[in-house]
């Protein structure tokens, strides 16, 4: 309590550098770093649907951020070069009047545009604090009186404005601020070692993707086809596909990888802008207007510097304007060596050449010149020449005076081994041996929360081994090690027992019944072959080597991206369904019907739905395991013995028993969020469990009808199907298992039960109630019948219209809803 009123006191006096530097003592002597930490913040991000940030918790620990003591600064300030002058050799043209820029062009630029790019924008808050979930809620809500559609309108004329016309600098000086943080890259190491992160404001981060993404066509276009990052589809892919279809060619002596020093902080920001208005005039103004004057950079703990050269990191348009920014330079280099004798290819600043040795030579040194004058500084030391055995001798004679690394074995490129055979097995072997400790790391907090781990695998850890199946062939048996581990460790703490058929069963898509645990040995070349294919429009453009193309031929490749990804996405979805026959022809029949069943839509929604705590997606351990042991007729724990109601106990009897609790459970819990749901699509006269008017002579064709005094129904709502119209909902989920639904495919089974509401309530509502009558059917797997569907979409299409969110998003919000309380 002293310390509480103390605290209070130095508030009220103003002490504030007396209470932040206590804070700061206390922060420094909390635990850090233990298992335990590391686990319940694993949890708790996971439950924040942050899985990237959960998965850097598995296997050591983010970097801290450093203090701003003097030595981090000057650290910061090297790597925020003040401003390079223009070289006029090395400006595009100033001869000719930029080519003008018709405003008309951003008019589609509107409030649409800003509200779909604030939904998708991600990451932390900037300078002022303001988060991305507050501007997605100010920009996508539509329960704040009308005030979002006006924000958005607002910064849709900003973003126009600031794509058709200079404006003052000092007018958007905070928009552009950002937030500056120093990590430690090497903990522990003798000397310090800075990597800069950038955090630019949420607001800044929304336009420019809107920018960006009106402008795709363009910016692809002016920053050529040798350069892959600029947006193309499957860019990175690409390239490295290229590199080693081009480095295996019989013609080829070598390949280099050059690293450029410092590359995005030391672009020549008044070159590139310069430039910027004749190869790319619909992003010039834009980006004139973000980068022609220093932005402020807030360092942590107080101060700030400037950013006077290059992009700004936390800039949506930073990627775009330095692809956009080097093409000159690409293109000199390509006028300086024979194409036949040198092919090169840019990802961003990862500049790459292959072909004979000399003109490699001639290659490299065309780059030192050059490069520096838009702001490109190679280091040859940190620079690797791959050269194949037989002109190794060539080799160290052509770049002996350089202090390039010259290597027979190979080196890795755009994350992708490039080089020998035993290069490749030896870089994805350690790769795959980081993997499985990622996996172990992760089956040890899945002891405790397998609901959270099986999401962190199948949206996150997975897709880190994917990326190099993608690009490297003939991998499938080095990933054998993988697999055991998530055979004998993952598994385990998810489903505690399981069959090597079920196995291959948890390999299948959600979709396909499955768990999409993939088996990586399978996958691996099934994957490589579909990335060649997507990619392969890429890779014969970067093998002409020509640095400018036509517009009809631009088109042309777009047209095949499209249709190689279409047949790609056909090809994965035959594939998939081969390997579900396959397996379901090995099921006995007693489980056939039961996976046949877990192939249809809404029955694996709460397995791929992130556990998100703020709408109750979250499960406990026994409650997911639980789950997973229904959906597989798997061992339940745990399970009495003998049921409520006297007779013995199993799963069937579970779902199918009316004393056992379970039955009204999930038909109340359905019932009750169907009812909030129709409130907050907009219905009125909401009421749970109306009472049916009573008889007088009325009398119904059906002998099935229920006509007694005390009949009612579940939910009845007006406003639903049209204006005013009032709706009565009856609700029934059932167990398809049960011998009463066994020899009845689950389409028919739902159709049946619908039939039978109908016939018990149709007439009498319809002719007594005067309104509609909708039956509300589902598996206790979560099928849904055909009016059940139809009631859901309709409250999906009157959510979005009322939210301002996408039918899609809307439609999977309440498919989630429904699926979790079943």
């Amino acid at each position: 309590k002293q310390w509480y009123q103390r605290r209070v006191r130095g508030w009220r006096e103003g002490e504030f550098e007396a209470l932040v530097s206590e804070c700061r003592v206390i922060q420094s002597r909390l635990p850090k770093n233990s298992a335990a930490n590391h686990q319940r913040g694993f949890v708790r991000m996971m439950l924040q649907g942050r899985v990237g940030a959960a998965l850097r918790l598995l296997n050591g620990t983010p970097s801290a951020a450093l203090d701003s003591t003097p030595e981090v600064i000057a650290s910061l300030k090297e790597k925020h070069p003040v401003a390079a002058e223009v070289s006029v050799e090395h400006l595009v043209s100033m001869a000719t009047v930029p080519p003008r820029v018709e405003p008309a062009t951003f008019e589609s630029l509107d409030a649409s545009s800003i509200v779909r790019s604030a939904a998708e924008t991600k990451g932390g808050a900037g300078p002022s604090g303001m988060s991305d979930q507050l501007w997605a809620r100010m920009l996508c809500s539509k329960n704040l009186g009308g005030s979002s559609e006006k924000l958005a309108h607002e910064v849709a004329l900003m973003t126009r404005k600031l794509c058709t016309s200079l404006v003052d600098p000092a007018s958007i000086g905070a928009l552009l601020s950002c937030k500056l943080i120093a990590l430690d890259k090497a903990p522990g190491a003798p000397q310090l070692k800075v990597r800069s992160i950038g955090v630019g404001e949420v607001l800044r981060r929304i336009v420019g993707r809107a920018v960006t993404q009106h402008l795709k066509g363009d910016i692809i276009s002016a920053a050529g086809p040798l350069q892959t990052a600029s947006g193309h589809q499957g860019g990175v892919e690409a390239a490295v596909h290229a590199m080693n279809s081009l480095f295996f060619h019989t013609d080829t002596q070598a390949a280099i990888l050059v690293d450029a020093k410092n590359a995005f902080n030391s672009l020549n920001r008044k070159t590139a802008l310069l430039n910027l208005r004749y190869l790319c005039p619909t992003l010039a103004v834009f980006a004139i207007n973000l980068y022609r004057t220093p932005v402020q950079m807030f360092l942590v703990g107080g101060g700030h510097i400037l950013s006077m050269e290059g992009t700004t990191q936390g800039c949506n348009a930073a990627m775009p304007m330095y692809c956009i920014s080097l093409r000159p330079m690409i293109d000199r280099l390509a006028s300086t060596v024979d194409s036949a004798n040198c092919q090169q290819i840019f990802y961003a600043d990862d500049g790459a050449a292959v072909g004979k040795l000399r003109s490699l030579r001639r290659w490299l040194d065309a780059l030192i010149s050059c490069g520096p004058g838009f702001g490109y500084f190679p280091e040859p030391a940190k620079s690797w020449l791959i050269v194949k055995g037989e002109h190794l001798h060539e080799a160290k004679e052509v770049f002996g005076d350089t202090s390039v690394n010259i290597t027979t074995e190979g080196h890795r490129y755009l994350g992708a081994p490039l080089g020998s055979d035993e290069f490749r097995d030896k870089f994805v072997a350690e790769a795959v041996q980081g993997w499985v400790a990622d996996i172990m790391a992760l089956s040890k907090i899945a002891e405790a929360e397998p609901q959270a781990c099986y999401s962190a695998f199948c949206v996150g850890l997975s897709k880190r081994w994917l990326f190099l199946m993608r690009t490297t062939p003939y991998i499938a048996h080095l990933f054998q090690p993988l697999e055991i581990a998530i055979r004998t460790s993952l598994l385990p703490s998810i489903a505690t027992h399981f069959t090597p058929l079920q196995r291959d069963i948890f390999a299948l898509p959600a979709r396909h019944g499955g768990l999409a645990i993939h088996d990586p040995t399978k996958v691996a070349d099934e994957e490589y072959k579909n990335s060649r294919l997507a990619t392969e429009p890429l890779i014969q453009l970067i093998s002409e080597q020509k640095t400018r193309i036509d517009c009809v031929r631009e088109f042309a490749v777009a047209e095949q991206l499209s249709s190689r990804k279409t047949e790609v996405l056909s090809n994965k979805r035959k594939w998939q369904l081969d390997q579900r026959n396959t397996v379901a022809a090995q099921l006995p029949p007693t489980q056939h019907r039961q996976f046949e069943e877990l192939s249809h839509r809404g029955t694996s929604t709460w397995l791929t739905s992130l556990p998100l705590q703020e709408h109750g997606f979250s499960l406990n351990k026994l409650e997911f395991r639980d789950a997973i042991a229904i959906r597989y007729d798997l061992p339940v724990e745990g399970l009495p013995r003998t049921c409520a109601c006297g007779k013995a106990n199993s799963l069937e009897h579970c779902l199918s028993c009316a004393r056992g609790g379970y039955v009204y459970l999930r038909h109340n819990q359905l019932r009750d969020l169907t009812a909030n749901l129709l409130e907050e699509a907009g219905c009125r006269d909401v009421v749970v469990e109306p009472r049916l008017l009573p008889l007088s002579s009325e009398s119904f064709h059906l002998r099935s009808a229920i006509t007694g005094d005390d009949a009612r129904l579940d939910v009845s709502a007006r406003g639903l199907w049209s204006p005013m119209e009032r709706t009565l909902l009856d609700f029934r989920v059932f167990n398809s298992l049960a011998p009463s639904n066994a020899t009845l495919s689950v389409t028919q089974a739902l159709d049946k039960h619908e039939q039978e509401k109908k016939r018990c309530y149709g007439e009498r509502v319809t002719q007594v109630e005067k309104c509609a009558f909708t039956p509300v059917v589902l598996s206790t797997a979560g099928v849904m019948g055909n009016e059940a569907d139809r009631l859901y979409k309709q409250i999906g299409r009157r959510l979005s219209s009322r939210t301002r969110q996408s039918y899609d998003d809307c439609i999977r919000y309440i498919r989630q809803r429904v699926s979790f309380s079943l």
